[in-house]
């Protein structure tokens, strides 16, 4: 961090509070915290407070003494250039959405919705030229074609944009503004130009096309400052890039600072450089497959040269970002056998052979290695690639870290812990993916073991939770309740064993999101010479459990000593909400759940209905707001 060294004589601020979760186990509760230059000074209660006082002018702060102070909250895996392009668009998902202030933007859980409220936003968009919307999910709102889509709107280009962003869909008017014909577009063996469908590599083709109207600073600026306020809502304090330099490093750096550093935002952005783009980058500005371009010795050059140019909220991590196999929203991750219900294959980002060849180059230059991955098969090729890398130059303390998980077995649990491995989960697949894969993808054993966080935390690894946003929400406490309640949108508990502990989920979204990161000296818990950065708290998460971590509510953030209050407190969208599972065969994946069956003119599912959640086959659920 930017901090400088305090001395004895610059001024503290104590903040005293109902309650401190300090997330350091040796002093696991405080009701005190002294604060100078940015820093903590010291933790405890005022009486342990008396020796710091001598010589120092000294403010004492009991603005949060109903409150409960937590480190801040760190999403070590998020997008700011993902939410600064696609938070401006029309966003039409299977789940509701928050925005800034609390707006809920309402969800589509069916064809017959989808298409409605697509219609009701091509009507009521009339104005605009283009229509993009963001959150089209196939699985959940049937697939939309070119010829469905030029029907649709004939003489509009409309690119729907997949819920994973990994694909897109065109129509024919669409298709011609942006130059892709069938000569732009060859052979590409991840493009389908007749149904107008882009996937994984071949949606590089729409993207780079699309980025210079999504780039535009009216735009981008609007967005990115949404994300970021999304961010605070959340309790967020620092959050990382995985993905930076993947559109135009110097674009993105001057976006960050005019719209976070400039605006002395509370909020600190670690960037971890995009090993493919980078490499692409350096070489080769064709279209097609990027494989063949792909020089990690250049990216390396490249990326070495980014890293001196970081300010106060800006930094940069002596890291990259890598890739394996295809997201898991679009169902495109590498699976073994059995595969997929339906015999379709996943994707490769980059092909088994290409991943190793970016990890060898990167590890023997002494980075940290980040590396997306969602499948099991994808899992393989990336501990071949780390357990090559240990072989030729064994390395400790490396924090090689697997991102996403979405399934992957107990044997390469093992395996990642035995390689020195660690692992930072989107746990939001439990809830939103689970019944779906149940019962279209991967069939109930495996749907109810998306990411198996409990597997890892008991082969001795740390794991941490992220957004990927726009994959989930920024929502910590949410994603760390879908980690230790494991309750899918239908009301099911799936595989309980892997649910973990109020304190494991905590650490999840703080000190061990920290660890991924390599910066749990600097935050992630609250401890004398680490940054003061803290969530302030409506309510206490150890009194309400974790099984409603969802439902407690932020009020604000505390950035390096500066407290930022929320207009009002905020918890997740999905808060309040009481699932009522049923049987222990449903509870346990084994049976598809039954038709709710309730009155909606008098049964609390109502409620949930009018947030636009699928009750279709779905277990029978309470929802009551809790009291604070």
């Amino acid at each position: 961090m930017s901090h400088r060294k305090s001395s004895p004589l610059d001024p503290l601020t104590i903040f005293t509070a109902r309650k401190i979760i300090t997330m350091d186990s040796s002093l696991p509760e405080a009701t005190a915290v002294a604060v100078s230059g940015g820093r903590i000074v010291a933790v405890g209660d005022l009486a342990s407070m008396e020796p710091w006082l001598k010589g120092r002018k000294v403010v004492r702060d009991d603005r949060f003494a109903a409150h409960v102070l937590m480190p801040g909250f760190i999403d070590n895996h998020i997008h700011p250039f993902l939410g600064a392009i696609l938070t401006p668009t029309e966003i039409i998902a299977p789940e509701p959405w928050r925005m800034p202030g609390g707006d809920i933007l309402p969800a589509a859980n069916s064809p017959a919705e989808y298409r409605a409220r697509l219609l009701q936003r091509l009507s009521e968009r009339h104005d605009a030229d283009w229509f993009i919307s963001f959150g089209v999910q196939p699985a959940e709102h049937g697939r939309m074609t070119r010829a469905e889509l030029d029907e649709l709107a004939p003489g509009r280009p409309v690119i729907l944009l997949h819920r994973s962003f990994h694909e897109s869909y065109l129509n024919t008017a669409a298709l011609e503004a942006l130059g892709l014909t069938q000569d732009a577009v060859g052979d590409h063996p991840q493009v389908n130009l007749g149904e107008g469908r882009f996937y994984e590599t071949g949606n590089m083709l729409v993207t780079g096309r699309l980025m210079p109207r999504l780039m535009r600073e009216n735009w981008y600026h609007r967005g990115l400052g949404i994300t970021t306020e999304l961010m605070t809502q959340g309790g967020v304090t620092t959050a990382a890039d995985m993905l930076f330099g993947a559109i135009s490093p110097d674009f993105e750096l001057a976006a960050l600072k005019a719209v976070v550093e400039d605006r002395e935002l509370p909020l600190r952005i670690v960037n971890v450089c995009d090993a493919r783009a980078f490499s692409n980058r350096a070489v080769s500005t064709k279209a097609g497959p990027p494989d063949a371009a792909i020089d990690f010795e250049a990216g390396l050059e490249a990326i070495e040269a980014m890293l001196s140019r970081q300010s106060s909220r800006i930094r940069f991590l002596r890291a990259t970002k890598l890739f394996a196999d295809g997201a898991m929203f679009s169902a495109l991750m590498q699976m073994n056998e059995p595969g997929y219900l339906d015999g379709h294959e996943g994707e490769w980002v980059m092909a088994p052979d290409i991943l190793m060849r970016g990890v060898q180059v990167f590890w023997e230059a002494g980075y940290q290695i980040h590396v997306h991955v969602n499948g099991d098969r994808g899992m393989d090729s990336v501990l071949n690639a780390l357990s090559a890398a240990q072989a030729a130059r064994p390395r400790f303390d490396h924090r090689f870290m697997m991102h996403h998980v979405g399934f992957h077995t107990n044997a390469q649990s093992v395996r990642m812990a035995a390689l020195g491995a660690h692992a930072s989960m989107n746990p939001y697949y439990v809830h939103a993916l689970s019944d779906t894969y149940a019962h279209h993808h991967l069939g109930p054993e495996r749907a109810s073991q998306l990411t198996r966080a409990g597997s890892v935390v008991r082969e001795g690894m740390r794991v941490s939770f992220h957004s990927d946003f726009m994959m989930a929400p920024t929502e910590p406490l949410f994603l760390a309740w879908c980690a230790a309640a494991r309750i899918t949108r239908s009301g099911q508990i799936v595989s309980p064993t892997e649910r973990l502990t109020l304190d494991q989920a905590l650490r999840g979204v703080t000190i061990d999101a920290a660890f991924a990161l390599g910066l749990d000296h600097e935050i992630g818990s609250i401890v004398a010479g680490k940054s003061a950065d803290f969530a302030v708290l409506e309510d206490d998460p150890h009194a309400l459990g974790g099984e409603h971590l969802k439902d407690v509510r932020v009020a604000g953030v505390v950035f390096e000593g500066r407290p930022h209050m929320l207009p009002k407190p905020m918890a997740s969208v999905w808060a309040g909400m009481r699932y009522r599972t049923a049987s222990r065969e449903i509870r346990e994946g084994f049976l598809p759940p039954t038709a709710c069956g309730c009155d909606a003119s008098t049964d609390p599912c109502a409620q949930v209905q009018r947030l636009g959640l699928s009750l279709r086959n779905a277990a029978p659920m309470e929802s009551e707001r809790l009291s604070a």
